[in-house]
């Protein structure tokens, strides 16, 4: 695609995971300002869309008349960086090193937003589609989707939808669901010098946690592309002071469905704490929610994608989506047929290690500007 896009490329990628974004707290404005005005730049129809608190997601538009309905959608936000020093660069300020944009957001997903816009700028210059081209550059995907919610409510009509996560551009044409299940514990405190005066719901919790290891391999019955479900033990808390022995510990599970609904998740989750710990008291209740998401392999976005990917000499893969994305969200808000693919490896996001090929990301721009010629001519 030229020398140009490369630098084009290198440029808002380095920019915007400079943009720190960390979610929580969010504070994606500055991100989708400097999206936006990137976009301007080109010639671009942009406008932000301001949640508050420092929050914020960007609407780039491109039209040609009476036609389908395309929309590129990825997000801003990253999860936290954790601490810079168990980086091998520093997360935020390395930019792209060794023809990788390395750094929290660069596979996940600022590496795609930005062969996103790359892919719509080129667009621009093309003559004899119809139709719409949506690019919604997201707040909140790490948390509630807030971002995408939002921005889909006021877009009156939506034909395609192409989420951008790292899946090394395989297109995924299903994904799993999230169910996030707290289990507090109870015991009774007594001074730690006399622990057998009180129960400790530390040891409990600690004792559930063990035993929900068990889940990390799956459980349940599988599903073509999916797999089975997974649960896997995030966080833990529990105790007052050092020298107390706890009355109180809190698991948080997180959950991968492939089908289950909430109600036999926590079931699942309180019947292996049970195990674990007999009679002491407990309580599991859900947190918050994501459906499991799938599209027909025959529908026209997923057809568009295995071209796409082949006219630019690439294999098509088709496959599922380990994780939950906005599509996953967007599915229950109204009816729409999706797909998920972008550039990088999902095994990368979320860690130290985070980054993204350019090259990658290159031909992620290509692969996208084509699949948006084919479903709008």
């Amino acid at each position: 695609m030229g020398q140009g896009v490369k630098e084009f490329v290198e440029e808002v990628g380095a920019k915007l995971v400079s943009v720190n974004s960390e979610n929580p707290p969010g504070r994606e404005w500055d991100a989708a300002s400097y999206f936006a005005e990137k976009a301007a730049e080109h010639g671009l129809k942009a406008r932000l869309v301001n949640h508050g608190g420092g929050r914020g997601s960007a609407v780039v538009e491109l039209g040609w008349g009476d036609g389908p309905t395309l929309v590129f959608n990825s997000h801003l936000d990253t999860v936290p960086a954790g601490p810079v020093e168990r980086w091998p660069y520093h997360p935020f300020e390395a930019g792209v090193v060794g023809g990788y944009l390395v750094g929290r957001g660069s596979a996940d997903a600022k590496g795609c937003l930005t062969a996103m816009l790359a892919a719509v700028v080129s667009l621009a210059r093309v003559e004899r589609l119809r139709g719409r081209v949506f690019l919604t550059a997201v707040a909140d995907e790490e948390v509630g989707g807030l971002g995408s919610l939002t921005v889909f409510k006021e877009l009156d009509r939506v034909d395609h939808v192409v989420v951008g996560e790292p899946t090394s551009l395989s297109v995924c044409v299903a994904s799993r669901g999230r169910v996030e299940v707290a289990v507090e514990f109870s015991g009774r405190p007594a001074h730690a010098s006399t622990p057998e005066l009180g129960v400790n719901a530390v040891v409990a919790a600690s004792r559930a946690a063990a035993r929900l290891s068990v889940l990390e391999k799956g459980f349940g019955a599988g599903r073509r592309l999916l797999g089975r479900s997974t649960a896997c033990v995030t966080m833990f808390e529990g105790g007052l002071k050092p020298n107390v022995v706890p009355d109180r510990a809190r698991l948080v599970v997180d959950v991968r469905t492939v089908g289950e609904t909430p109600r036999q998740v926590v079931r699942k989750i309180s019947g292996e704490v049970r195990k674990a710990v007999g009679d002491k008291p407990f309580k599991a209740y859900i947190t918050s929610t994501i459906p499991f998401y799938s599209v027909d392999v025959d529908a026209p976005v997923v057809k568009a994608a295995q071209k796409a990917l082949a006219d630019s000499g690439i294999k098509p893969v088709i496959t599922g989506f380990r994780a939950a994305t906005d599509l996953n969200r967007l599915a229950r808000q109204r009816t729409l047929q999706g797909i998920i693919m972008g550039p990088g490896k999902l095994e990368l996001a979320h860690s130290f290690r985070e980054k993204v090929s350019v090259k990658e990301l290159l031909k992620a721009a290509e692969v996208y500007k084509r699949l948006a010629e084919i479903l709008l001519t």
